[in-house]
């Protein structure tokens, strides 16, 4: 039998499922407000997982977060390496941690790309979604914010990665079942003959609005209530009657449940306007999987928005839906375990250190693709260490730099994103971005020069400088690649490392204000058999050369 217990660690709920042999066995909530006592998470995790599993220790622990977003981290870098610390304080076994692609990765690699990491937990539930409703919007609604995720075709079809870029696109709402204040919700609400406007002292939350109507239970409210007091229908109603000013002894029943009514109805009604906004693009949508502890909300905005609902506790079950996240990427870890002799499945699990493609070994003497990534621009300072490194070891090896298209490449997404171009054209738009990095490294001084294709590469090396590789016209004259933006500049150096028979890649990645992703969907399929190959940030490139043999003169 094999074991997996699944943590989605958020700032004021901390959840976990135990997943055997792929069933999910038992599924924990705890109410925990990280910020208030810090020191106390470890303490936390461990006892939850006793709880769930008892004394035998699960064979892998799958991570996903949210707490990186606590007040009391001042970045998300901060964030995520505090859980992390965490979590292997708490626990011996491999940690196995969920990116926003999809992937699992080491806690170390999780450490150098923070935003990878961070706020994955929504991939999760929709890449276990979507393997059972391939054409949906995801309705996943949690105490404090609410995911609206298309899936189309069996694949994710989020605009946005990262939570400003879901704010933006409005695939993310901070809208929730218990924790929203009502202020944040309505701006008026129903009073005798007429309306009143609400206060903004956060007297009651959208938790005392489902309690009074009997949505949820008291032991549901699990955030504390704006008043330290219980949770239970008739404090909810005192607190619903501050709202405007009022009490108890001023407002009845049957006003305290009209103001209810009413803010009920506005929330689920603001959800279904932006499924409405998410679903323009998706118009062949028309089912939403709804999820979460506030999924009788997603049901009422996904019948306002004109879809049809399915509940994912049909496939869950009822605590294994409302701890979705935690659910999944058990689930997910499980089934990348069990394929664990899948090419794909190895990448994933690489270990720290560098994250190699093969047994640690010194390569044999030849040329080394370093695939120099576009999101290194977005800090100068990284970048111009990786230009260093690559210098100092020009002395000594024969190196190729293939430029990542970084923000050129932002910008082709940008654009089409607005004007919905053909997959041809951004594919060469993007590449071109490769190019005009290509520029830039090749100004940056000696011992560099732009190159086009493999008679430039041979000729630089001739003359011992680093041949900086502009692909677009060698990948027009061969065409070797998907149209996707599934393909990213990292398969591209894959493809290139196989195709001048390279001894070694290294992928540079940004130290964690780079892209979210790790590696696109085509990467594995480029590489080469049996090519070693490492991914590091710019501090770690020169220890990429080390074990190295000196290329011949």
């Amino acid at each position: 039998m094999s074991s997996v217990l699944g943590w989605d660690i958020g700032g004021v709920n901390t959840k976990a499922a135990l997943v055997v042999d792929g069933v999910v066995q038992r599924v924990l909530t705890r109410q925990f407000e990280l910020q208030r006592s810090p020191e106390a998470l470890t303490t936390l995790l461990e006892n939850m997982a006793r709880t769930l599993s008892g004394d035998d220790a699960p064979d892998a622990y799958a991570l996903t977060m949210t707490a990186e977003l606590s007040q009391m981290f001042r970045t998300k870098r901060e964030g995520v390496h505090f859980v992390l610390e965490a979590v292997e304080r708490g626990f011996s076994g491999a940690v196995h941690v969920y990116t926003t692609e999809g992937t699992f990765v080491t806690p170390d690699v999780a450490r150098m790309q923070p935003l990878a990491v961070a706020a994955a937990n929504w991939v999760a539930t929709t890449n276990v979604v979507a393997t059972h409703y391939p054409d949906a919007l995801l309705v996943d609604i949690g105490t404090t914010t609410t995911d609206l995720i298309p899936i189309v075709g069996g694949h994710v079809a989020a605009r946005g990665r990262t939570d400003p870029d879901r704010l933006r696109s409005g695939e993310l709402v901070y809208s929730g079942a218990v924790r929203t204040p009502v202020e944040a919700i309505v701006s008026e609400v129903p009073l005798g003959d007429g309306t009143a406007r609400v206060s903004a002292e956060a007297f009651a939350l959208s938790g005392d609005v489902y309690v009074w109507l009997g949505d949820l239970q008291a032991g549901d409210y699990d955030a504390p209530t704006p008043d330290r007091r219980p949770s239970t229908r008739p404090f909810a109603g005192e607190r619903l009657a501050r709202v405007v000013c009022a009490d108890r002894e001023i407002l009845d029943d049957e006003a305290i449940t009209a103001m209810a009514i009413a803010i009920a109805q506005t929330q689920a009604n603001t959800i279904a306007r932006s499924m409405g906004e998410v679903l323009q693009a998706h118009p062949s949508i028309t089912t939403a999987v709804v999820t979460g502890l506030g999924a009788f909300i997603g049901a009422r905005a996904a019948k306002a928005a004109g879809l049809d609902v399915i509940p994912l506790s049909g496939r869950f079950g009822l605590e294994g839906a409302r701890s979705a996240p935690a659910t999944a990427v058990a689930l997910l870890l499980h089934e990348c375990l069990e394929s664990r002799h899948t090419r794909d499945c190895q990448a994933r699990q690489r270990t720290p250190d560098t994250v190699r493609g093969t047994t640690a070994r010194p390569a044999p003497v030849g040329i080394i693709v370093v695939k120099l990534g576009g999101s290194l621009l977005a800090n100068p300072s990284q970048w111009r260490v990786a230009i260093s490194a690559l210098t100092a070891a020009v002395p000594a090896h024969r190196l190729v730099v293939v430029p990542g298209g970084g923000p050129f490449a932002d910008a082709v997404r940008s654009i089409d994103e607005r004007f919905r171009l053909p997959d041809d054209t951004t594919h060469w738009m993007a590449i071109a971005g490769m190019d005009q990095h290509a520029e830039m490294i090749a100004t940056s001084g000696a011992p560099f020069v732009k190159v086009t294709d493999t008679a430039g590469v041979t000729a630089a090396h001739d003359r011992h400088c680093v041949p900086v590789l502009a692909p677009l016209r060698w990948l027009r004259a061969t065409d070797p690649l998907p149209h996707s933006w599934d393909i990213t500049s990292d398969s591209i150096a894959a493809w290139i490392a196989g195709q001048i028979n390279a001894a070694r890649l290294v992928v540079v990645k940004s130290a964690g204000a780079g892209g979210p992703a790790m590696f696109d969907p085509g990467f594995l399929g480029m590489l080469p058999r049996d090519l070693p190959w490492a991914v590091c940030d710019a501090f770690g490139l020169e220890a990429q050369f080390a074990d190295v043999a000196p290329a011949p003169r």
